[in-house]
């Protein structure tokens, strides 16, 4: 390859200020450094023991400038560096923008008696390197969900190298990088709020120590026990309870209430029994909160900037929903998700209509032959239909059930209408690929329950027909009797479009908001935190360079 302008010249912190002398010394020694990264391409080792992770952006940035050293400022380079260590208050580890290396490369070349001007061109393409990677982390999150998920469809952002290159060389050059990257960061009052708890988190970590409760007595309220003193001790270290008879052995009303509200906050039964659930939540320690918080950071950073001001969010791991109209808070109502072997997805999608008294047409999987077989009445009871290839009804006392298995069934089975149908009196459609939708259900007694994982994979809604009124947002033509009616009318399928946007998110938060502002730590019903938390921990992987 012909020799070209070197990528870039100049250093870091107190040493980047250099004459136009200096930065020609700086290009000569870089232009390996240039050469090896249009060969190599992947963006290892072009400097020694240092990986380039955006080197398409990076090397537009010194194109656009015609190579010039943009970190000049020796004083704004120093803020720059501190503005690398401060990504540790967004959960994100300062080593991944290279300030580790950069530190290094500072100490080397006050020690150096020869070869700074490669110091030079190190220490400039690490600091823009660093920059563009936590700003990129910061808008996208570092997590990449669809290496977790092949269901994420949500928009992935793109960064079109040139403007990049425009944007950088503008807030450089107004000393603005700070400012535009607090305007990346998410917007969300939960982030400010997860952000808060984390500080809060990490200093109980540094500062306290945490023990591990013993586990082998199971604590009934209005027992005396020498662990009941420890389990007080907890529940005041946790904010549950305030400071007081720290030492008392006696499992009493006011423990009761503090290790209640804990179960609840945590969607176990709070019946008040410290036992092998309650003990995982009390025995979750201060740094085992840090992670799940850097993990939710990063999830709702996966959001980028959610464009609708009107949408449904369903946060899978707190079987709750919420409806935002405005970007507020308007209603929200728990619900059921998938079971573990039948997950919920991850994905959005664009609500379209309701559908009232819906049928629902069986997946082969959930036909039960044998029920159909032993209890003839059974069909009758629950409404179901049977329908040949031809769409032609089937008399199912003609049907000859022990020749078939759930494989081989010949016919469609639908349910109809009606108070016992699974769909319940309503299911709220966004079209999408993986046949999910949320619905009434038949089987309201479930709500009751704090963890609720059991559909088939779609979302179950407590109370469908109060949603169906707060979105179609329309008294005079929508009150709740007019729909009541509708219902009542017994019709099938009645379709009503909705006359604007609304998107569906299905997310998977174990950190959630509550009204109150505070936040809850979910169970991860779908073990889904371990992979996420590892990528979390590793280095980064460089995105590939394309020659352009």
């Amino acid at each position: 390859m012909a020799k070209c302008r070197v990528l870039i010249s100049t250093l870091l912190s107190g040493l980047l200020l250099v004459s136009h002398v200096q930065a020609s010394g700086v290009a000569d020694a870089l232009m390996d450094i240039q050469e090896r990264l249009h060969l190599e391409q992947d963006g290892r080792d072009i400097i020694p023991g240092s990986t380039i992770y955006e080197p398409m952006l990076v090397d537009a940035f010194y194109q656009a400038r015609d190579y010039q050293p943009a970190w000049t400022d020796k004083d704004y380079a120093r803020e720059m560096l501190q503005l690398l260590k401060s990504s540790e208050d967004e959960g994100l580890n300062p080593a991944d923008y290279h300030y580790d290396e950069l530190l290094d490369l500072q100490e080397k070349y006050q020690k150096a008696w020869s070869g700074k001007d490669g110091l030079h061109a190190q220490a400039e393409v690490l600091l823009t390197d660093g920059i563009l990677l936590y700003a990129k982390h910061l808008q996208q999150g570092k997590v990449d969900p669809r290496t977790l998920d092949d269901t994420w469809n949500y928009a992935q952002l793109y960064l079109d190298p040139d403007k990049v290159a425009k944007q950088l060389a503008a807030a450089i050059a107004g000393k603005q990088v700070a400012q535009v990257i607090e305007t990346i960061k998410p917007k969300w009052d939960f982030y400010v709020l997860m952000k808060q708890d984390f500080e809060r988190y990490r200093k109980l970590a540094g500062n306290e120590t945490f023990s591990v409760l013993p586990e082998d007595v199971v604590l009934h309220p209005g027992d005396k026990h020498a662990n009941v003193v420890l389990l007080r001790q907890r529940l005041q270290q946790l904010s549950y309870m305030e400071a007081g008879e720290a030492n008392s052995e006696q499992f009493d009303d006011q423990l009761k209430q503090a290790v209640q509200q804990l179960q609840s906050d945590y969607y176990l039964e709070a019946d008040g029994i410290v036992g092998k659930q309650s003990y995982q939540i009390l025995n979750l320690s201060f740094s085992d909160k840090v992670d799940k918080l850097r993990i939710n950071m990063d999830r709702l950073r996966w959001m980028g900037e959610q464009e609708s001001d009107d949408f449904i969010l369903v946060n899978i791991a707190s079987y709750e929903l919420y409806y935002m109209r405005d970007r507020k808070l308007e209603w929200t109502t728990p619900v059921m998700v998938g079971k573990i072997r039948s997950k919920t997805p991850m994905f959005q999608a664009r609500l379209r209509y309701m559908e009232f008294n819906p049928t629902w047409n069986t997946p082969r999987s959930l036909i039960n032959i044998a029920k159909f077989k032993s209890d003839p009445q059974y069909i009758v009871d629950k409404g179901y239909k049977f329908y040949d290839a031809n769409n032609n009804e089937v008399d199912p006392s003609s049907i000859d059930w022990d020749k078939y298995t759930k494989r081989s069934f010949p016919y469609r089975v639908v349910q109809m209408p009606g108070p016992k149908n699974a769909m319940g009196q309503v299911k709220f459609i966004f079209p999408n690929s993986h046949a999910i939708y949320m619905h009434d259900t038949p089987s309201r007694d479930l709500f009751s329950r704090q963890q609720r994982a059991f559909s088939a994979g779609c979302i179950r809604v407590k109370d469908p027909l109060t949603f169906a009124r707060v979105l179609l947002d329309d008294q005079d033509k929508w009150s709740d009797d007019k729909i009541q009616s509708l219902v009542d009318s017994g019709k099938p399928k009645q379709v009503v479009r909705l006359d604007r946007d609304i998107d569906v998110m299905l997310m998977y938060w174990t950190v959630s908001p509550q009204l109150d502002n505070r936040l809850q730590f979910q169970h991860d019903v779908y073990d889904l935190d371990p992979a996420a938390l590892a990528i979390l921990d590793a280095p980064p992987k460089p995105t590939a360079f394309v020659q352009r």
